[in-house]
């Protein structure tokens, strides 16, 4: 790689990227589109950058537990190191001879990722199939640095914020995202993209959120791609949750029975890793804010008019293999006697449990986590993405994973959660057996096709058919009738149970978490 230098005129700025002449595939890093002044107040967008400005180097990420995951990590997440104060940047990779586009008006269609990763590949394969595009990859604040509210926070925002209107005290995160989007649509042109044609994609909470800011009216973007991840898993939760929450926080902190002033002085002043332990497990997701999203909002909820017409939206058979450390924990006698709380009419309970491969009494481990991976995958996963697909307004296209992963461990040879989006990105292609590789080359072209303003395949309002993509490298259109590696046997009855389903996946999150 060698380095090269732009003027962006809307930035007021010089700015030095890397471009690969190999690859073909030029590439401007940690690139700051916001700051925060203070922990747990809103994002402000940035209108310049510094001049000269090196975007050699990816930017620091948001601090975020470290977990153990069954899920192989590789879409090439780089590792900077973390800073709460300078996470919000993004990255922004483009053909090379996209530099001279901004000047001559001829500019691309623009992908947003949420978030994170390594876009240069994508990009390559992009311009090879004829689908040329700006890729930015953005940052945004993530659990309780940019999800935590609660009454203090409120009062705070109340008593300061002259923008009340459209500035939540709570969800900073969403705010963090659409100041990014805010961003492109300003200065994208700089790097040859097209402010008017924007498409957003992203995977699970990722693609949640990119969903919520749909049917919360925002124009952001004119397409979107959600990848395992829509806004019935991520809510709504009300302000009352997030109170509970900070309540523990403030007990755990010993400043509970402080002044308001003293209790946001001492937790803003907490070390990012204290506070991440002290808050432990547990959800933290977007709140029913009324003022950024709804108050409220159902498997069954239509955006408004909004900017956003088209949408791909899909899944993995197995996408709830996530939660296996979580399933290993659950006893068999708490699952059922939730079952029998949230279903009490015996027989709904008999049914669930038939449907979803749950026996009456034990059962052996092995079945038992087969049924909650499936139960989970449903509840959580398949079946919001139908709905929604049967309810957008616009063009829906829906679409189902099913090439198994090719790493070793536990998940080798399943089709998992987040594996759509290795494939999407092909960085470990080359190690890929060959149907693995051509089910990726076969969803990057159908991406960036869209991305284009070009039809992926046909509409599921219109012809009730999917694509799927593997196994074996085979992709094509299904209809539930002749797709022989799904169980569509809940589906009338879920219809009908959906919310007792989905009170018992809360319902289990709460017991566990006790």
């Amino acid at each position: 790689m060698r380095n090269i230098q732009i003027h962006a005129p809307t930035l007021r700025a010089d700015i030095t990227g890397l471009q690969n002449e190999e690859s073909g595939v030029t590439i401007f890093r940690g690139i700051p589109f916001a700051s925060i002044t203070k922990r747990w107040t809103q994002s402000i967008i940035h209108k310049s950058l510094s001049s000269p400005f090196d975007a050699t180097n990816f930017g620091p990420r948001c601090p975020q537990p470290a977990h153990e995951s069954i899920i192989p990590v590789a879409l090439h997440n780089p590792d900077p190191g973390e800073n709460e104060y300078q996470c919000l940047n993004l990255n922004i990779a483009l053909p090379n001879e996209a530099i001279s586009m901004s000047e001559t008006r001829n500019l691309l269609p623009v992908m947003v990722w949420v978030h994170g990763y390594q876009p240069e590949i994508l990009s390559n394969i992009a311009k090879e199939a004829g689908n040329p595009v700006v890729i930015v990859q953005i940052q945004y604040r993530l659990g309780a640095f940019g999800f935590l509210a609660s009454d203090d926070l409120a009062e705070e925002h109340a008593s300061k914020s002259e923008d009340k209107e459209t500035n939540p005290f709570g969800n900073f995160g969403m705010v963090d995202q659409r100041n990014a989007f805010e961003w492109v649509k300003n200065n994208i042109q700089d790097f040859g993209g097209d402010p008017a044609n924007v498409t957003a994609f992203g995977l699970s909470a990722g693609s949640g959120s990119l969903h919520m800011h749909i049917i919360g009216g925002d124009p952001l973007f004119d397409r979107a791609i959600l990848m395992s991840g829509s806004a019935p898993m991520m809510g709504p939760l009300p302000q009352e949750t997030f109170q509970a929450k900070w309540r523990i926080l403030c007990q755990k902190a010993g400043v509970l029975e402080e002044s308001r002033e003293v209790r946001m002085q001492r937790l803003r002043a907490l070390p990012p890793d204290t506070l991440m332990k002290m808050l432990g497990s547990g959800t933290v997701a977007p709140m029913a804010d009324g003022t950024l999203l709804p108050k409220s909002w159902t498997i069954g909820t239509l955006q408004p008019e909004s900017r956003c017409k088209e949408i791909i939206i899909g899944d993995v058979r197995m996408d709830a293999i996530i939660f296996d450390p979580l399933i290993q924990h659950i006893p068999q006698k708490l699952f059922k006697q939730l079952i029998n709380t949230c279903f009490p009419n015996p027989s709904d309970a008999e049914k669930f449990c038939t449907l979803f491969g749950f026996a009456q009494d034990y059962q052996p481990f092995e079945d038992f986590r087969d049924a909650v991976r499936f139960f989970l995958s449903t509840v959580i996963f398949h079946y919001p993405n139908l709905r929604i697909a049967e309810t957008f307004s616009g063009k829906s296209y829906l679409y189902h994973f099913e090439e198994p992963s090719p790493y070793s461990g536990p998940t080798n040879g399943l089709p998992v959660h987040g594996q759509c989006a290795v494939f999407m990105y092909g960085n470990d292609k080359p190690s890929w057996p060959e149907s693995g590789q051509r089910t990726s080359a076969e969803m990057a072209h159908l991406w960036t096709a869209f991305a284009n303003g070009k039809e992926p395949w046909e509409p599921f309002e219109t012809s009730k058919r999917y694509m799927r993509f593997g196994p074996d490298g085979e992709c094509g259109l299904k209809t539930r009738d002749d797709d022989e590696l799904r169980d569509y046997g809940y589906l009338d009855w879920l219809r009908e149970h959906f919310e007792q389903a989905r009170s018992l996946v809360f319902s289990l999150e709460y017991g566990l978490s006790r």
